[in-house]
Order: structure tokens, then sequence, then C-alpha cells
């Protein structure tokens, strides 16, 4: 018995047989009626569709057999697909390779067969064969009948699979069209060059009408019903989109009703074709009532206007405090007392925080801005102590607190009390310097302590003496009345792995004055614990012992959280990439048109998904490859490389990116740039440039210049890229490294990015021994550069 051979094209052959989805399907009377057909026209006592699958023929139709499918080794179609046109054996047992064949010696006992190859884009997916007990030879008359047969199978098969991919469409449509039915959003379009204007029937029944009411329907419909007051700001925002200045037409304004009162709208729209002279052709919108959401933001200021009231006697300010994505702060609700605190009324800073901020201690504001950024991330409770000048130019000191909650619109709000703490502030000062043991005091202390869950202590660096609040022995689970605290008592409790960072923040604070230190402790009972320590040396001209006094947190759920959050991120970014890489495929399938052409509307909607998954699929990459360098995973391919190729490369393959954007790329290096090498990873090098100068091009004006740079300084070699932008803010510029710091959240909307890039950036240039930095001005924009060494 011969076995059919593989076909050179079997692995397309086999998709072609899968794109037809028929496998392993129910019968259909399409096939079973052209198989019927077959076997009453030519007489053979089996008639069979075979589809030859990699290790099987599976029979779509069959007559005259029970069986559905068979071994493909064994099988004759398998011979067939080899080769176009019929293939014929007249008389199994003369036939050496079918001679001891199963199917031969056995049931279905085969002597004759004829299978005609079906094709499917190109490729012999099956047969359509025809089986017989008695040898016997087809006419050419049969020959002609069982190729039209075949033919007609064929079509069948494309009228299917046309059939599936309409109903398919079909499906999407009524999806898309139960969506808008279901958020109750009126949709409209407008012709703006002729003014042709279409509406749907929600649209006219947001004020009562029906479309037939408002009949003829033109650009006049919406003016006549548009509130007086709100015409002339639809007129400035529909110009402004118009002429390029924003992305939508976007307003929130007035419509009358039917019925005379006047409902909220919030209409949102965008062009979306052009003539051939680049006039504004067609734009589409929505129509959604906000009716009640209005009402429900005059209630809300009710309830503000009833809260003033109440909180305008109690010291202190009561308040709230939003964030918003873009970086945006304000105060959207203060009680009258924010004068005495900040020195501001409350509707100096309803809409903008700016004038509290500026009057906060420069050493107090980077911590109160990183706690006010921890409460934002996990929506902890935020508590501080921190200091703002007076109006006789001294500071006082104040402490918050506040609930945070996230809204809707992705800010973040807080519900908190501020008050007035300088002279109790300045009464524990001073208790802790003179390390008075007043019980009185030490009591008022142990409870604040106790309801903070904060241990304080105080320690002369130059007596060796150390004093601790019994919250600190209940950190580290130690008896108060069995030993006087030492500097080794507290070492022997410090977990050995973090002995060296505890003791160089100790050798630090001699020359700071500030003692910071998170590090693990170890109990009696062998319980590991983290503890946040903090302290800090009262002024040397009172402090003739070097007293530094300080606090000791238990931070151990803080950090298990951190730890989970971390693992989620990690978790979710590895488990993510494989079903967007099948979602980025199947929307690249569908948008290529092979499968089927898609309406213009549902074409834009596939757009808008595939480059929303292309973005997301750049941010789990970069989480990924942040995990790997911070667990030192990530693999470098370090060699020699010539820097001249590596930056004409770079700049070429960022110049449709750059033309995009319609901006110049210009490539600046010193002439012994050519013979100049150095030691780095190729891929991670150009992912840096790259990053740098999508960076760049993003934050230039239109038909302004990005330079690539090169130049020797010393013995390392600088690489750096230099923009026509605004540069980078003042209070940006500390955190501009930082993951998932961006210093405008709204640029990442319009211009893209994760927050991400400069953080790799810094992290693969330090893996390969290099260093990164920038020099920014508002007048001449922000400029990045790497530097390595150079090989000798």
């Amino acid at each position: 018995m011969q076995t059919p051979v593989l076909p050179h094209n079997e692995q397309k052959r086999l998709t072609a047989l899968q794109q037809t989805g028929l496998l392993d399907t129910e019968a259909e009377q399409r096939f079973d009626r052209l198989t019927h057909l077959a076997q009453l026209c030519l007489g053979t006592d089996i008639v069979l569709v075979s589809l030859v699958d990699a290790d099987r023929q599976w029979f779509k139709s069959k007559q005259g057999l029970d069986a559905c499918e068979t071994s493909r080794d064994i099988s004759f179609c398998g011979h067939t697909i080899l080769g176009e046109g019929i293939f014929e054996v007249p008389d199994a047992l003369l036939d050496k390779r079918f001679a001891d064949n199963p199917l031969v010696l056995n049931a279905p006992n085969i002597r004759f067969y004829a299978g005609v190859p079906l094709v499917n884009d190109g490729e012999n997916i099956g047969t359509l064969c025809f089986i017989d007990s008695k040898p016997r030879k087809f006419s050419d008359r049969e020959r002609q009948i069982v190729t039209e047969i075949g033919k007609t199978i064929e079509q069948e098969i494309q009228d299917r699979l046309q059939e599936q991919a309409q109903e398919e469409l079909a499906a999407r449509e009524q999806m898309y069209r139960s969506v808008l039915e279901g958020t109750r959003i009126g949709t409209w379009q407008w012709n703006v060059q002729n003014g042709d204007t279409v509406l749907n029937e929600r649209w006219a029944a947001i004020m009562g009408y029906t479309l037939a009411e408002l009949e003829p329907i033109s650009v006049d419909t919406w003016l006549n019903l548009l509130h007086p007051d709100d015409i002339a700001d639809s007129d400035a925002q529909l110009e402004a989109h118009l002429n390029g200045s924003k992305e939508f037409f976007d307003i929130k304004c007035r419509m009358k009703h039917k019925q005379g009162h006047y409902v909220w709208v919030h209409d949102r729209g965008k062009v979306v074709s052009y003539t051939d002279d680049g006039k504004p052709l067609m734009m589409y919108g929505t129509h959604a009532d906000i009716t009640e959401q209005k009402l429900n933001d005059l209630a809300l200021q009710q309830s503000r206007d009833q809260l003033y009231k109440l909180t305008q006697q109690l010291p202190g300010v009561v308040y709230q405090y939003q964030v918003w994505p873009d970086g945006h702060a304000a105060f959207p609700y203060a009680s009258s007392g924010i004068e005495d605190i900040y020195g501001v009324t409350p509707e100096e800073v309803r809409t903008d925080a700016t004038n509290a901020f500026e009057r906060i201690h420069p050493d107090d504001l980077g911590l109160l801005v990183s706690s006010i950024g921890r409460s934002i991330e996990d929506l902890s409770l935020w508590e501080i102590e921190y200091r703002v000048s007076s109006d006789n130019n001294e500071f006082k000191w104040l402490s918050g607190s506040a609930t945070p909650e996230r809204m809707e619109d992705g800010s973040t709000l807080w519900h908190g009390y501020i008050q007035d703490i300088t002279e109790t502030k300045k009464y524990y000062l001073k208790l802790e310097e003179l390390n008075q043991q007043l019980n009185v005091a030490q009591q008022s202390l142990d409870l604040a302590s106790k309801q903070a869950q904060i241990g304080y202590w105080h320690a002369s660096l130059k007596l060796g003496t150390l004093w601790w609040s019994p919250m600190v022995y209940q950190i580290f689970g130690l008896d108060e009345q069995d030993f006087v605290p030492t500097d080794s008592k507290f070492k022997s409790v410090i977990h050995p792995d973090d002995m060296d960072i505890v003791e160089k923040s100790q050798q630090k604070a001699l020359v700071t004055g500030i003692h910071n230190v998170i590090h693990r402790i170890i109990r009696p009972s062998g319980e590991v614990r983290w503890v946040h320590g903090l302290g800090q040396i009262v002024s040397e001209d009172r402090n003739p012992d070097l007293i530094m006094v300080g606090s000791l947190q238990d931070i151990t759920d803080r950090m298990k959280l951190q730890k989970v959050k971390d693992d989620f991120i990690s978790t979710v970014s590895h488990e993510l990439r494989t079903p967007l890489t099948s979602i980025n495929g199947a929307l690249t399938l569908l948008q290529s048109g092979k499968i089927t052409t898609l309406p213009e509307k549902a074409q834009k909607l596939m757009d808008i998904a595939s480059s929303n998954c292309k973005q997301l699929s750049r941010l789990i990459n970069d989480l990924l490859d942040i995990e790997k360098l911070a667990a030192g995973k990530m693999l470098f391919e370090m060699k020699q490389l010539q820097m001249a190729p590596l930056l004409q490369r770079a700049l070429t393959d960022h110049q449709p990116y750059a033309d995009l954007h319609h901006i110049t790329l210009v490539l600046q290096q010193e002439p012994l740039i050519n013979d100049v090498c150095i030691y780095a990873d190729e891929h991670r090098l150009l992912q840096i440039f790259t990053n740098f100068l999508s960076n760049a091009v993003k934050f230039s004006p239109q038909a302004g210049s990005v330079t690539l740079s090169a130049s020797v300084i010393d013995n390392e070699i600088e690489i750096a890229v230099q923009d026509q932008g605004a540069g980078i803010p003042e209070d940006f510029k500390t955190k501009i490294f930082e993951k998932f710091s961006q210093a405008d959240a709204s640029s990442a909307k319009t211009k893209g990015g994760t927050g991400l890039g400069l953080a790799l950036c810094k992290e693969l240039t330090e893996a390969m021994h290099g260093s990164i930095g920038y020099d920014s001005s508002a007048e001449q924009g922000a400029r990045f550069y790497v530097r390595f060494p150079l090989m000798q």
C-alpha cells in the first residue's frame, strides 16, 4: 500500500481548509442535495464530499456510507489532492498502490474510485469522490459531469462563507444600533458645505418632539431650539473645531422643550471628511440629555452652601480638595477658615489651588506633594503635618487629614480638615529637645502615639542615650518593663540584611541632620515586620548633646499591599499579552478588508480599536521591560557598536513619524564620530534613541525641527536629542525619570504615551553602564542625552 505524500504547500492548504469553517459541522442540505444528484447521475455506490485534514479525511456530505471519517494515510483522496483534474482508479485490486489497502480488502470493498479536487483560496482542501464495489471507468461525458458538480460544490462553499460574513456584519450593525438605543443618545450628521442635516428620532425626543414635527430638518432646526444665551458659545466652539484649534466640537447648552421649558444637552461632534480643496465636508456627532446631571450639580451646590454655613465657626478649615488627571488642582469647597490657614479666600482657590501651595514651606513641599500622590495611587487616608508662611514672615505648623474618593472623570476628591497646630508643635518639640520626663506630657504623647500607631524616640548622638515611647516597644514586640533601651538593643532587632542601610542612614544624619529609612525588624517571636524610621537633629545652637528626635511606624501592611500591587501589575501584564496579540491580529485582518468590506462608520471604529490596542500593547511591553529590569532578568546582547551607522538608522527609522507631524529631523555629529565605538546592546540603544526622538517630535511645534547630535566629551560619547518645545515644567523636573510620570496628563490623550518611556530609558542606560540626563529651558526647549564610555 502506498501512503499519500504531503503536498509541498501543506501548511497553506490546511489554512485554506480551516478558513472554510466546514470541519466537524452538521450535515447541510446544500451539499447533500448535490451528492445525491451526483449518485443518481453516475450510479456509484458511494458519493462523498471529503475534506482532507492533517491526519484524517472527514466527510462533510456522504451518500451510501455511514462512517464520518477515515485515516488520511489509507485514503484515496490524499492522492487526489496532490494534482489537478480527476484522479481515477478503475480497479483498485489491480493497482499496486491500493491492492492491499484496508478499504479495498474490507468494507467498503473499494474497486473503483474517482475524485476531483475541491479548491478554496487556490489550495486543494478536499475532493468530490465516487466509489463503487465493482471495477469501472468513467466516460468523457461522466468526467464532465463530475467536474461540473465539483465546481458547483466549490461555489456552495464560497456562498456559505459569504452568508456567514453577512450574518456577522448584520450582528455587528445590530450591536452598534443597540448601544445607541441603550444609552438613549441622539445622533446627527451635517454637511458643512450645503447645510444638509440628518437627525435620529432620539435627537428630537430629547426636546419632546418627533422628527416629523421638526421637518423640514436643517441646521436651523438646531439654532431655533438653542437658548439665545448659548448661541455665541456654540458658534465659538464650532469655529474652533472647524479651523483646527480644537479636535472636537464639544458643548453643554440648553435646548427649548416642546412644553416650553429648557433641557440641558451635551453635544459632541467631529469633522470626518473634507472636500478636495481641504474644506470641512461631513460632520457627525452625538446629542445627550444631561438635565438630570445638571440638577444633581445644583443640588450638590445647595448642599455645599449648607455645609459652608455649618462650618464657618469651626477653628481651622473644612474643605474639599480635588486633583484631575492632567495635574490641575483646586479646592471646590472650603470654609472661611482657609483664610487663617493659607491666607487666601475660598474664591481664590475654588478653581486653582496654586495660591495656597505657594505658601507652603519649601522644605515641606516635596513631602506634601508625595503624600498626595500616594493617596491618589492607593486611595489611602491622607495625613501629614507641614509648615506654611504667615503674614509676619514666620512659619506656622498645620495638621491635615482627609479621605479620598475616585470620581467618574478620573479625578480624586478629598474630604478633610486642616488645623493650625503651631503652638502644640512647638511645645512638643520643646519637650523632645529637653528630654523632660514630665508624667502628664508623657501620657499625652503616649496617647497620641497610640491613636496614630506611631512610636516616638529621642537619642543623644553625643552621650549615646536612647528613649522609646511605649508604642516603639509594642512595634518591636518587647516588654517595656524588661530593659532600658540602648543602641545595641536596637541593632539586635534589626534584620541582618538591613543593618547596612540603617547604619548608612545614621551616618548620613550626622551630615544632613535627617534620618529616614525603611527596614525590617525581627521580633522575639521570629516574626518579621517592616518599619519606617524618621528622625531629625534638633538645631545645634540649642542642642549641645546632639539630640535627635524621631518616630517609628509599623508599615508592614503597607509594604504587603505594595507587593500585591506590583505582583498584580506583573501578572496582568503577562496575562494580557497573549489575548491582546490575538485581538490585534483580528483587528488587523478586519481592517485589511480580506474577510469583508466594512461600512465607513464601522471601519472608523475598527481604526480606533486598533489604535487603542497598539497603545495598550506598548504599555504592556514597557511594563514587562520595567519588571525585567527591576528583577534583573533582562538579557543584554552587549557587543562593539559603531555609532555613526546607528545614528543614521535611528534618524531614518523615525523619519515617517516626523513627516506625519511636519517635523524636520537633523543629524549633527563631529567628524571623529565615524571612528567611535562603544560597548552596548544595539536593540536597547535604538530603543532609547526612538523614545527620545518620538518625545521630541510630539512636543515640538509644527514645522519645527528636532536635532540628533553626537559628540565626544573626555572619554565618553554623548548622544543628545534637542526639540523646540516649551521645555520641562519646573515642578516636574524632580520626577521626570519616575514611572508613570507625565508633566501634563492631558498631553497623554492628545500626543500618546504611557509615562514609562523615560523611566525605561534610565534603567536601560544604567544597565549598559551609561548615564542619562537632560537640559531644559522655555526658550530653547528640552534636550535629553545619554553618555557611554568609549572603547579603547
